[in-house]
């Protein structure tokens, strides 16, 4: 995902179709995706490669979370103080040769998701 707006609508809106199907209220929903556009330019921010960064979901069956890599980048020295209204844990790692930031909602569970 290169550093574009329109790029960070569209990871909100897999955010918000998750959280829907999770079952969250309406107001949870936005919450969530309005982090989650949050979250995507908090990193275009952090990030100087001209590396693209990448974004997985995974919907589990208590949780949604979004993991969103920043090649060629270290966690952060904040890492321990990052929060964003709607997520229920935030995470920040390096993994390889990437930063990595994961976020997580939890959500009731469901046997459908896994």
């Amino acid at each position: 995902m290169d550093p574009d707006e329109r790029l960070a609508a569209a990871v909100g809106g897999v955010a918000r179709f998750l959280a829907d199907n999770a079952g969250l209220a309406n107001e949870l929903i936005l919450e969530l995706q309005s982090s989650v556009l949050s979250v995507c330019r908090h990193c275009f921010g952090l990030h100087h490669s001209g590396t693209p960064c990448e974004v997985v979901f995974h919907r589990f069956a208590d949780r949604i979370e979004m993991e969103l890599f920043l090649p060629a980048e270290e966690a952060p020295a904040d890492k321990d103080h990052l929060a964003w209204p709607g997520v229920d844990e935030v995470r920040c790692e390096t993994r390889g040769a990437s930063a990595v930031l994961c976020l997580t909602k939890f959500v009731s569970p469901s046997p459908d998701a896994e």
